[in-house]
């Protein structure tokens, strides 16, 4: 471990290059270009593998970190990205908005000892997308069909990972959303430069190669009301998300021309 690992004394942290000025004055696109191979070694070998990962500690997943670096590192990016994703269904998703400046990056051992974070995102970031670049994001299997359907309302990221776990455990699951794409908040709240609408897309698309039906346009208490859905399935979820905005406590909240950020972001996604 000494060989590939705690080099963060001998090796700066270093974030992905950021795209041109000029090329990203004319698009919306991600900001920051992915590691290449080496690069992303050379930084995952920065970790200094505590005895307690508070990266570990302080993510909400409780992403096996620590492990998944050393891997990186020691170049078996299959068993690392293997191991990301044991934890996290959307790590591609995760890798590029999580807030990790204050969880698992800003609780890092050796960002707190002045030695600079190591860019744990990024490198989920890399991983993921290497793995789907390979074909090593392959429809899941289920072990056993079940005759019991559940219904989800949302098609977020709760809901598409509510959907994925209990697909998996067999049940026949129908996520009803009312917009016209799946992604809830990911398409309609996060714009592209945070996370282009594709790196969405393809994770619906592998949900659907399992077996989980999507009923897109569909409002409940328009299209069907929830009695209705829970005369269908043997369960509901409801994972609606959190599109209602808070109230503004100042002066002048109220005045023409104000608006609610959601409400601008979702109008400025759509079109």
């Amino acid at each position: 471990m000494t060989q590939n690992m705690l080099k963060f004394v001998s090796v700066n942290r270093q974030m992905p290059d950021k795209r041109e000025a000029d090329k990203r004055a004319k698009d919306f696109h991600e900001i920051y270009a992915e590691y290449i191979a080496d690069k992303a070694k050379e930084q995952a070998s920065r970790c200094s593998q505590c005895g307690i990962p508070f990266c570990q500690v302080h993510c909400p997943l409780h992403n096996n970190i620590p492990d998944w670096l050393l891997l990186t590192a020691e170049g078996r990016l299959r068993e690392a990205y293997e191991l990301s994703q044991a934890t996290n269904n959307m790590p591609e998703v995760c890798g590029r908005i999580c807030p990790q400046d204050r969880l698992c990056e800003g609780n890092c051992v050796i960002e707190q000892s002045g030695h600079g974070t190591v860019t744990i995102g990024s490198i989920e970031k890399y991983l993921t997308d290497t793995a789907w670049k390979e074909g090593w994001v392959t429809p899941f299997k289920i072990p056993r069909e079940r005759d019991q359907s559940v219904g989800i309302i949302g098609a977020g990221p709760g809901g598409l990972a509510a959907g994925e776990e209990l697909r998996r455990k067999g049940y026949r699951v129908y996520i009803y959303d009312r917009y016209d794409r799946v992604g809830g908040l990911l398409v309609y709240g996060i714009p592209d430069f945070k996370l282009e609408k594709d790196i969405v897309a393809r994770r619906a698309k592998r949900l659907q190669e399992c077996g989980i039906e999507f009923h897109l346009n569909f409002e409940v208490g328009r299209d069907a009301s929830l009695e209705e859905l829970r005369s269908r399935h043997d369960a509901i979820v409801i994972a609606t998300g959190v599109y209602g905005p808070r109230d503004l406590a100042l002066p002048g909240a109220g005045l023409n021309g104000i608006y609610n950020a959601m409400d601008y972001l979702t109008a400025s996604n759509r079109h």
